[in-house]
């Protein structure tokens, strides 16, 4: 981090006074403003311990170190001397927690020194102004205070400030909130982790003598001190005095200009540059998070993810019913990342961590989940004047208090899902490799619907679930989601393939969570749901198999029609109707498929049966196949062989028997098509251009095969 002094080992001592024995510290860094002291402790496995003694240490000798800091450094300028205390492995108690904050010692955990250990990676030296920033907030530093020329401005009520500084005070005082895992992360964050590609670029352009024409945004959380010059109407000239303090001036944009400087090789005592900010006074931490969101997605995409994160932090007690609602899935969502016990811990891939495997749950998908299904509530216009109000879900507390919610929902979901990662553990932690399916986005999406049908099931006694509390809700639900443990637990590659194949839509969820109700039914008839019913008469297992051949027979056909009617319209020779009749993307496709195979099948032995609808539509080849091929009447001619699209899909199904079966209007469809293919392609009977053969309605009970 650059700390100019650092002790080697923990068997530094500090020589108190002449009377007593030197006094051990375990770890001792200073740099230019600051001595930061630690004392460390740890438990081999994680739980409680307490740290009472270290706290009655550092009480005992805090005011005889500061005393031999400043006496062995000197006063000019006076080092500000924090000490904190490091753990590994320890659940704070609350009353040790409590005296920790009273005395001004911060915690500093496992989880806070990976945050930092990949900060410094990053930021290098200029970390160690993140690091200072957040355990020296609110305190006054001597060392940083800096005076720059300045104007002075309003827009509203909100006053800023324009002035030019050195890049390198800047750092000094400024702070960026990621959004990354920390122990002790505050509500205002929104900022994405920086790139170190990025910086170094940046650090690259700067050494060759590059500016930057724009302002770096920042917003300071304090009264600022401006000595006024003289006044033009609203707008005044003077010396503005930047407060004395870690972390003062948050970064809303720029955050990549600031910190290219600490990959820049030009020493920081030497350097002259100057970097130009526009600085806000004490703006709402609302108004700065909005400000940020209206800078990038003006400049760069903000991500789904990180949209939700921002949410997460910014509206939990937002005057607007569907903002907060909002705003409490994404949190919850959060809470289950982090939330102990939880079997999402540390598996939720937020803006700062990197997908695997293990960590590919993304934000959204929980959130979208939560929100779906109403579990925290729902909103609802009244009245005339159209009120809007939020009713609350079965997940929130009864009395609707947000944090209250938080907690509620954020437990009950971390226990529900817990009957499936406890009991499944091998499975669970697949995660998303090959064969996982129930901790991923579609299976806990899945989960998530089944989770609301299963608290509807339960309710039709009179329960009302929002009274009940966690351990009670799961009580209820747990002898249902036992069948379902089963199968899993007995599953082969194929029963898991089943679930995972069939696509990301809604639909296809509905279709999962319809599939997971089933095998409820199965093994507990009162679990006799309308819709479970309708979807078990609905599959068509023997029709499946009969579709399978009547695609087969359909493939054939159209393969034949289609190459007789090229090789007649352009001929054989050279292979022209190859050529001048097939698309060239086709083409390249079939000959990657051919050399792949060494040959052993001609070139055109390789279309895939979707590929019939890019033929029959290139160039002016419609004009040979309309009077056979559509099925639809009138339309864009794209659109009269869709039939060839929808039956490909159910070929998904019949020709891969983990994905199926198909239902039975799916097979009726099927059944449809091949008899239109059977009569008017194979039979040569033109159509009828003004009839309509197939209906969108019997067309659509396709769109949902994966």
């Amino acid at each position: 981090m650059g700390f100019t002094e650092l002790s080697a080992d923990r068997n530094f001592r500090v020589q108190l006074n002449d009377k007593a024995p030197a006094r051990q510290l375990d770890v001792f860094a200073k740099d230019d403003e600051t001595v930061f002291i630690v004392e460390c402790t740890h438990s081999q496995e994680t739980g409680t311990k307490s740290v009472k003694a270290l706290l009655d240490k550092i009480a005992a000798i805090r005011e005889d170190v500061v005393k031999a800091v400043h006496s062995h450094y000197g006063r000019d300028p006076k080092l500000k001397v924090k000490f904190a205390i490091a753990t590994r492995n320890i659940d704070w108690r609350a009353a040790d927690r409590a005296r920790a904050e009273a005395a001004g010692v911060p915690i500093i955990t496992e989880d806070d020194l990976a945050y930092f250990q990949r900060l410094t990676d990053i930021l290098k030296t200029a970390a160690r102004y993140q690091f200072l920033g957040r355990y020296f907030k609110g305190e006054k530093v001597e060392g940083l205070r800096t005076k720059v020329p300045a104007t002075r401005g309003r827009v509203g009520k909100t006053i800023f400030y324009n002035f030019l500084i050195s890049p390198h005070d800047l750092l000094r005082i400024a702070y960026i909130s990621h959004m990354a895992k920390v122990s002790n992360s505050d509500l205002d964050t929104y900022q994405r982790m920086v790139k170190s590609t990025r910086l170094k670029a940046i650090g690259k352009y700067i050494d060759d003598g590059g500016t930057f024409p724009t302002n770096i945004v920042v917003n300071i959380k304090l009264g600022l001190n401006f000595d006024v010059t003289e006044n033009f109407g609203e707008t005044a000239t003077g010396t503005l005095n930047l407060p004395g303090q870690y972390g003062s001036a948050w970064i809303i944009d720029g955050q990549h200009r600031l910190y290219g400087y600490a990959y820049a090789r030009r020493d920081a005592k030497e350097d002259r540059s100057v970097v130009s900010v526009l600085a806000y006074e004490n703006m709402p931490t609302r108004d700065e998070i909005q400000m940020f969101v209206d800078i990038n997605t003006q400049q760069v995409k903000v991500s789904r993810n990180l949209v939700n994160e921002i949410v997460s932090s910014l509206d939990i007690d937002h005057e607007d019913p569907k903002r907060r609602l909002e705003a409490l899935c994404a949190r919850v969502s959060l809470r289950l990342d982090s939330l102990r016990g939880s079997p999402f811990k540390d598996r939720i891939l937020t803006v700062a961590q990197d997908k695997d495997y293990v960590r590919c749950l993304t934000l959204t998908s929980l959130a979208d989940g939560i929100a779906e299904n109403n579990l925290l509530g729902t909103i609802h216009k009244v009245g005339k004047g159209a009120t809007v109000t939020l009713q609350p879900g079965p997940l929130a507390e009864v009395s609707a208090t947000p944090l209250l919610t938080l907690d509620k929902a954020s437990q009950t979901l971390a226990a529900y899902f817990n009957l499936f990662a406890g009991a499944l553990s091998e499975h669970w932690a697949l995660g998303d490799a090959k064969g996982g399916y129930l901790c991923t986005n579609l299976g806990l999406r899945a989960l998530m619907q089944l989770f609301r049908k299963l608290i509807l099931f339960v309710e039709r006694d009179g329960t009302r679930t929002v009274s009940l509390e966690p351990a009670e809700i799961i009580e209820r639900v747990a002898p249902l989601v036992a069948p379902i443990v089963e199968y899993f637990r007995r599953a082969d590659t194929a029963d898991v393939a089943r679930f995972r194949n069939r696509g990301s839509s809604l639909l296809s969820v509905s279709q999962n969570c319809l599939q997971l109700m089933a095998i409820i039914y199965e093994a507990v008839p009162s679990f006799d749901l309308k819709e479970v019913r309708e979807y078990l008469e609905s599959q068509d297992a023997e029709g499946t198999k009969q579709a399978k051949d009547m695609i087969d027979e359909i493939n054939r056909i159209l393969f034949s029609d289609v190459l007789a009617t090229l090789k007649a319209k352009y001929g054989e020779a050279k292979d022209a109707w190859w050529v001048q009749g097939v698309p060239k993307t086709v083409r390249n496709d079939c000959d990657r498929n051919y050399n792949e195979n060494n040959g052993e099948l001609e070139r055109w032995r390789y279309l895939f049966f979707v590929n019939y609808a890019d033929i029959v539509l290139y160039g002016d080849n419609w004009e040979h196949f309309k009077d056979y091929y559509n099925f639809y009447g009138k339309g864009a001619k794209a659109t009269l062989v869709r039939w060839i699209g929808k039956v490909n899909r159910a070929r998904t199904v019949t020709h891969h028997a983990e994905k199926g079966p198909l239902s039975k209007d799916q097979v009726a469809f099927v059944a449809r098509v091949h008899e239109l293919v059977k009569i008017h392609i194979e039979g040569k009977v033109p159509v009828d251009p003004k009839q309509r053969y197939l209906t969108e309605e019997a067309a659509a009970v396709l769109d949902a095969v994966a």
